[in-house]
């Protein structure tokens, strides 16, 4: 009898720590590669890579069922080719280190993208955003902290914003925004007026990063929420729709530049934008290879500042990966979108809404080289697929197999990686 009630009792804690896990990893994530300056260097991707794949590795061996949607599977084969693609463009690269690096820190979102579906059910949903929320807001407050204790402290290229601990403010800003959808969702979701407390940290961080792009889509992702959220007394709806035009109006009207365009992106991203639509035109079929976009700006800029990045995803993509790498990586991006349909669901809205800020802002910066901030919004992504799961086939035997050993291999690879890649994510 004392060997049953010990069994049993082993069983309900076993239960209850497989429940909060998806929110204990989704907040040792955000938080472990937000304070690493937003994972941007690769140190901080390979460990990320590296935990993320045993966890997967963990759940396919431990599970007892394993199920994948069709449009899971599809979402999962389109980052495995798009990681392809941008590795094998390093044979026509003239920096191939940094078209590889560049692979490197794709199979990083390949590895999240494929551990939050396998690992996370629907059940789990509410955790695993709980989970990320507090992972955000936990290094929101931190910066916030640093940044009013230690006064503003002028930056050279950030001014007196606040920026750290990614060490980028817009990319604190979308950070902050995302947090926000979720903390918001999340009390429609599960009407606990609590869950709006991470506000009082991060509507001053997005305040005083001044990221216009985050303030736009924030509102975005409002819209999302009350769209495809259940529905909410007028009162709440019209307060929210009221907030989300007040951001508009402030980001359209309170600056002291002049023109909408100013407004929305700054004065040098259409500059930079300018010249990875040359780069495409200077290699429309295959792109110049994952990485190299600095190479062009310095040849074709025409202003003195240096860029890395072309602020836009999705530009960046085509100038470098070309038509067939824009087409894959917006395969992998948008699939989750499918999952939306024309359902009122508030836990599924809170992903979307969340998912859909990350993908706008995506557009017009360079999120994609912060790792911290784009898994943050694969965690969105990928809780819209799993919220939208419904009788899916499970793994077989055979493919579970072959998944544990390609995780298997991509643990070895980021332990590899660790000790004999570059220390830097571009060519030195």
């Amino acid at each position: 009898m004392t060997n049953t009630a010990s069994l049993r009792a082993a069983l309900d804690a076993r239960a209850k720590i497989s429940a909060w896990l998806p929110g204990l990893v989704g907040f040792c994530v955000l938080a472990a590669d937000g304070i690493a300056a937003g994972a941007y260097l690769p140190r901080a991707w390979r460990l990320t890579t590296f935990a993320l794949a045993v966890l997967t590795v963990a759940a396919l061996i431990g599970r007892s069922r394993v199920e994948l949607a069709r449009v899971e599977r599809w979402c999962l084969a389109a980052f495995a080719a798009l990681v392809v693609w941008t590795a094998f463009s390093s044979q026509w690269s003239f920096h191939p280190r940094t078209s590889l690096l560049e692979g490197e820190r794709t199979l990083l979102y390949l590895t999240a993208a494929a551990a939050l579906l396998v690992c996370v059910e629907r059940s789990s949903l509410p955790l695993l955003l709980a989970g990320a929320l507090a992972g955000m807001t936990t290094i929101c407050a931190y910066g916030l902290v640093t940044y009013l204790v230690h006064g503003r402290v002028y930056h050279p290229i950030e001014g007196r914003l606040l920026f750290e601990p990614l060490g980028y403010a817009n990319g604190l800003g979308i950070y902050s925004a995302i947090g926000l959808l979720l903390a918001a969702g999340l009390a429609l979701a599960t009407r606990r007026i609590v869950c709006l407390a991470p506000a009082v940290v991060l509507l001053p961080v997005l305040y005083y990063t001044s990221s216009r792009a985050a303030m736009v889509a924030l509102a975005a992702g409002v819209v999302v929420l009350l769209t495809f959220g259940s529905r909410i007394p007028r009162s709440v709806a019209g307060f929210l729709g009221v907030a989300a035009a007040g951001l508009l109006v402030a980001v359209v009207f309170v600056q002291r530049e002049q023109g909408l365009a100013r407004h929305l992106v700054g004065e040098q991203r259409p500059r930079y934008w300018h010249v990875a639509w040359r780069q495409y035109e200077a290699h429309p079929w295959l792109g110049s290879a994952a990485g190299t976009f600095d190479e062009y700006w310095l040849r074709w800029r025409t202003v003195p500042s240096y860029a890395r990045d072309a602020h836009s995803l999705y530009l960046e993509t085509l100038a470098e990966l070309g038509p067939l790498g824009l087409a894959l990586l917006l395969a992998a991006l948008l699939l989750p979108l499918l999952a939306l349909g024309r359902r009122r669901d508030p836990l599924l809205a809170t992903a979307a809404a969340g998912y859909v800020a990350y993908l706008i802002h995506a557009a017009v910066d360079w999120d994609w080289e912060l790792p911290a901030v784009t898994v943050a919004g694969l965690m969105c992504g990928m809780a819209l697929l799993v919220a939208a799961r419904r009788d899916a086939p499970e793994l077989g035997g055979r493919a579970r197999a072959s998944l544990a050993a390609i995780a298997f291999g991509v643990a070895i690879l980021a332990l590899v990686r660790l000790h004999t890649g570059p220390a830097l994510p571009f060519a030195p």
